[in-house]
């Protein structure tokens, strides 16, 4: 499969930057042999993309404004690993960075040939695939790193925030919802499974009928936006369905199409806040997007890059405890904030206690260790899921 969604993102792949300062937007690149204390590996795209990029910058960006750091960012030239290593080594040799943050699991292989050669070097893997329990090239030959005294893995419980997405949109009374995925990827899994375990939990606590929510359920096969797409979202719009959850990418650009063609149809968000990044993509989209069931980058990122110059106990709880998921507990999978014109009867109280409500049932929600990654076959008692398959 990451073999698979590697090429499939190499054809996505429109352009990319190599190398630019801490300035917005249209920065300078960095010069050769210029140094940089820390430095933000990106993942494919925009730095700017209003999405993951540009959020895991921005913590970059915040701890080293407030302690007078100075930092940048690089772009892999392509999708393949050695695109990615000849950043790393650029990063480490010519800017003799301190500290490298990687974002996205596609770093995987790269950073398991390359962090073995620089023990000195500090590197924060984010959204992270488990680099000590890894068969990167699903050759069935054990690929995985040792452990490293210089390796932070942090990765999200996805579930969590779906899970919160789909227990307010219940809970303010939307009965026909849809998951639309992308590939069918951990974290994606994680994020449909939890939209539909937590729309169950808020029917029971409605005393609502058994099967009153109903659930389509599809992975797109793709993180772009296609007309397929497009007509898939639009039928179920117009065949009931009330909120979609788009979660892949620019998959949500054929969502919105279909959302804006007809009256009252909503939107969830992923990743980031999407009622936000759709604000400056006109104001007319603003009033889809309901919420969007969010992995809080900036703050976690942050928190990291501090404790790697904290070093020390700070370092080491990070790099002892091997792979790191960091969930709602952790402030790190949330919804986006609340806004009221977004909301029928949910309240702002009850939107916030929604955090203590997937933290007591966040060990007996569903993922990917439990459950196919594929076509689920799981059953809820108060949501009936048809399953789609591709």
């Amino acid at each position: 499969m990451k073999k698979f969604l590697t090429l499939v993102l190499a054809v996505l792949l429109a352009c990319s930057l190599f190398g630019c300062a801490k300035k917005e937007e249209g920065g300078e690149p960095a010069a050769t042999g210029e140094h940089f204390d820390v430095v933000f590996l990106a993942d494919l795209g925009s730095i700017y993309d209003g999405g993951f990029n540009e959020h895991s910058f921005y913590g970059i960006r915040d701890y080293c404004e407030e302690n007078g750091l100075k930092y940048t960012y690089l772009q892999p030239a392509g999708s393949d690993d050695a695109s990615r290593t000849a950043i790393f080594e650029q990063a480490v040799n010519q800017m003799t960075a301190d500290v490298l943050v990687a974002v996205g699991f596609l770093w995987d292989a790269a950073l398991c040939q390359e962090i073995p050669n620089y023990p000195n070097v500090k590197v924060i893997f984010v959204d992270a695939d488990d680099l000590y329990n890894i068969d990167y090239d699903y050759d069935g030959v054990d690929d995985s790193l040792d452990h490293q005294d210089n390796l932070a893995m942090i990765t999200f419980a996805e579930q969590d925030c779906g899970y919160m997405a789909g227990y307010a949109v219940v809970k303010d009374g939307y009965r026909n919802l849809a998951f639309m995925g992308g590939m069918a990827v951990p974290a994606v899994v994680r994020f449909g499974y939890g939209f539909v375990a937590g729309a169950n939990d808020a029917a029971e606590e409605l005393g609502l009928a058994e099967k009153a929510i109903d659930m389509k359920y599809f992975y797109t096969g793709t993180f772009d936006q296609t007309p397929d797409i497009v007509t898939r979202a639009s039928e179920w719009y117009t065949n009931g369905t009330e909120v979609i959850f788009s979660c892949g990418g620019s998959i949500v650009y054929s969502v919105l199409q279909a959302a804006k063609d007809g009256e009252g149809r909503k939107i969830v968000g992923v990743d980031t806040d999407e009622y936000f990044t759709r604000a400056a993509d006109g104001a007319e989209n603003e009033p889809i997007f309901i919420t969007s069931a969010m992995k809080e980058l900036e703050i976690t990122i942050y928190r990291a890059v501090k404790a790697a110059y904290a070093g020390g106990a700070d370092w080491a709880a990070y790099t002892d405890a091997g792979l790191i998921r960091m969930g709602a507990a952790e402030d790190a999978s949330i919804l986006a904030p609340y806004r009221a014109e977004n909301w029928n009867v949910f309240t702002e109280e009850e939107y916030n206690a929604v955090k203590q409500q997937v933290i007591a049932v966040h060990n007996t929600l569903p993922t990917e260790a439990t459950t196919s990654p594929s076509v689920a076959p799981i059953e809820y008692k108060y949501v009936n899921v048809t399953y789609y398959e591709q």
